[in-house]
């Protein structure tokens, strides 16, 4: 116990908060010019310090303009993912390309999947990668889904159903070898690490309408190989910290695979985009 009086004790530390903005799904294909500015307005309004996208902000043939956008508009470091809507009308390899473009021009924009990771605070490190529907999850075989990735998507397109197939585990997998290797090098220097994703790394965080999707939907909206990855990183770090933010499925929810990994699944609505939430680390 302290030996000077009361008023002259010296006060507790005080950790300084970052402000960290989460948007996913935000579509602004489906939003005119002043619906853009509008919405861009509001997360301003909001004075983060950071803001990150958990993917499916437009479509390919205007992602560059759209990334320029968020970037002028916002007075703020932006780190993102990309999601299925994004490569529409395009290929993987050339929107993945652009995005890196875009970042090299602008350097408060920060593309997770070609990226390490990054701090948020002092305490909390992030890293992220797009993820992909890599139909491990559910029944692809007789799943009778027809998602527009399958006809808008270069890579995806022209092939039959079962030569989609090992085309998406192949997704999936480069997407768990991205975590393997960089979740374990910021978990070396945080005891908190945001992982920001597209797609659901598993089945309980891959909510549609208050429910958890059947094995006719979950194939095509959730990505087993990056949960796995997730899992195997995390088992062994009992004392640490994983939040993983994600989106896709258009549905609000919350899972905990494991009792020191939060897995939180962002709501949206096509042409409404929104806050997804405001964190203060």
């Amino acid at each position: 116990m302290s030996n000077l009086p009361e008023s002259a004790a010296e006060p507790p530390a005080v950790r300084e908060m970052t402000r960290v903005v989460w948007l996913t799904d935000i579509h602004l294909n489906f939003l005119d010019d002043q619906a853009i500015d509008a919405f861009l307005q509001s997360v301003r309004e909001n004075s983060p310090a950071a803001v990150l996208i958990s993917g499916d902000i437009g479509e390919a043939h205007h992602l560059e303009a759209h990334l320029e956008r968020i970037d002028q508009s916002l007075d703020a470091d932006v780190y993102f993912v990309l999601g299925n809507h994004d490569f529409y009308f395009g290929s993987i390899a050339g929107v993945r390309r652009i995005a890196q473009d875009v970042c090299r021009r602008r350097p408060r924009l920060h593309y997770l999947t070609e990226s390490a990771w990054f701090p948020l605070s002092s305490e909390v490190g992030l890293v992220g990668h797009d993820g992909w529907a890599d139909a491990r999850i559910g029944d692809y075989e007789h799943s009778l889904v027809m998602m527009n990735d399958y006809k808008l998507i270069d890579e995806l397109a022209g092939v039959n159903k079962m030569q989609r197939w090992p085309l998406l585990h192949a997704l999936g997998d480069a997407a768990a070898a991205h975590i393997r290797r960089v979740l374990p090098e910021a978990l070396a220097r945080f005891p908190h690490v945001v992982l920001l994703t597209h797609v659901p790394p598993w089945r309980e965080a891959c909510w549609h309408e208050g429910q958890i999707s059947d094995d006719e939907w979950a194939p095509h909206f959730t990505c087993q190989a990056m949960g796995e990855a997730i899992l195997e990183v995390m088992e062994s770090r009992a004392d640490q910290e994983l939040t993983v933010l994600c989106g896709h499925t258009h549905g609000d929810g919350e899972t905990r695979p494991l009792a020191n990994v939060h897995c939180i699944t962002g709501g949206a609505e096509y042409g409404a985009p929104r806050i997804t939430r405001v964190l203060d680390l």
